[in-house]
């Protein structure tokens, strides 16, 4: 990727040193990459996974061996001891043998969201010193924090207090349950009634279904007894549903003591499912309702895909929000995920590098060496 001009016609691989590259090179491999450059670099579009995606040790290897990375995860667990009574350190890269304990934590709202938050964040900066700017963004519920803290809207301080808040606030509600349904948004419209709450709109095929434990256990047994297929998620509570609300009037007053700026970077709202708006970005209200309102992260997939250059890069664990849209066009889209599933053995910074790889034989000027041409 460096020390030559650049060409359309592009092939290159990740190898720990000169032999192993030339094998790859010839042989191929998982590690081994090829595609044609257009003429234009495509334009990057970051999305951001939202609660579900964490595990213990999500991005080790990187905060080990990329120190733009361990820069700023240090930052935000050390801006985040205030809001959290601890070093968010311990429970991201626990010790070995207390993964499962550090598992248990990450399961806490209050925990969860701003873990996801330091480890989207400090990947995004890792990519930006690679020079791999998002023209785009978008973020599956608190993804979009990540994605409105790098476009400007929220500093980066406030960005930890607002985080630490909504987590917090959340964990105090009573507890829910959330059922995915394999239908359309029209069709399981006709399931949803009080105290139940559309949450999600992932696909045209799949929606979330949020409220109460025993109103959803019904439902869950009416849909199955229809032959509807649908999965109750892991979720300790209602998440986007009615149930919010009481946290609402506390947060919107915690944001009206922040300043919120116009986005400096695109990105697209889960409320509207389209470009979110300077006087949406910067309404106090727009970020409590964000809370409880429809996830409609479908339509902010399609309003991103009306351009057909672009590239997606998940920048948090794996290649979670393709699976969440369902997204049968993925490789043709080119949906690039830049962390590994908790179940790879691939060493953080080989599958990270090899989201480099793919990147660049797409036409992305890249450099993890800081010699960008």
């Amino acid at each position: 990727m460096v020390g030559r001009k650049a060409f359309a016609h592009r092939r290159a691989v990740v190898a720990r040193d000169g032999a192993e590259a030339a094998r790859a090179l010839e042989a191929g491999g998982d590690h081994a990459h090829a595609g044609e450059a257009p003429e234009e670099p495509p334009p990057v579009v970051f999305l951001f996974p939202g609660q579900g995606a964490q595990y213990p040790n999500m991005g080790r290897g990187l905060y080990e061996t990329e120190p733009v990375f361990r820069r700023h995860v240090d930052a935000c667990a050390e801006g985040l001891e205030a809001h959290l009574g601890f070093d968010l350190r311990a429970v991201l890269f626990p010790p070995g043998g207390e993964e499962q304990a550090a598992a248990e934590k990450l399961r806490r709202t209050a925990l969860t969201q701003p873990a996801l938050f330091v480890v989207e964040y400090a990947l995004a900066r890792l990519w930006t010193s690679w020079g791999v700017r998002p023209e785009a963004m978008i973020g599956h519920s608190i993804g979009e924090t990540v994605a409105a803290c790098l476009s400007g809207v929220f500093s980066l301080d406030d960005a930890l207090a607002f985080v630490a808040a909504r987590g917090r606030l959340m964990e105090r509600l009573p507890s829910g349950a959330m059922l995915a349904v394999l239908l359309p948004e029209d069709e399981v419209r006709a399931f949803v009634a009080s105290p139940l709450s559309l949450a999600v709109v992932n696909s045209p095929e799949q929606c979330v279904i949020s409220g109460p434990h025993e109103a959803v256990e019904a439902l869950e047994a009416q849909l199955e007894a229809a032959g509807i297929a649908c999965t109750r998620l892991r979720t300790s509570h209602a998440f986007h549903s009615a149930m919010m609300e009481p946290m609402l009037p506390e947060l919107t007053d915690r944001l009206r003591a922040m300043t919120l700026r116009p986005p400096e970077i695109p990105f697209v709202s889960n409320v509207t499912g389209t470009w979110i708006t300077d006087a949406e970005a910067t309404d106090p209200a727009y970020w409590a309702r964000h809370v409880r309102n429809t996830v409609r992260f479908r339509g902010g997939l399609e309003t991103l895909m009306a351009d057909p250059r672009r590239v997606f890069l998940e920048v948090g664990p794996w290649r979670t929000m393709a699976a969440l849209a369902g997204w049968p066009e993925a490789s043709e889209r080119r949906v690039l995920a830049s962390m590994r599933h908790p179940r790879d053995e691939t060493p953080d910074e080989v599958f990270l590098l090899d989201a480099v790889v793919r990147l660049w034989t797409t036409g992305v000027a890249v450099d993890p060496d800081g010699n960008l041409y």
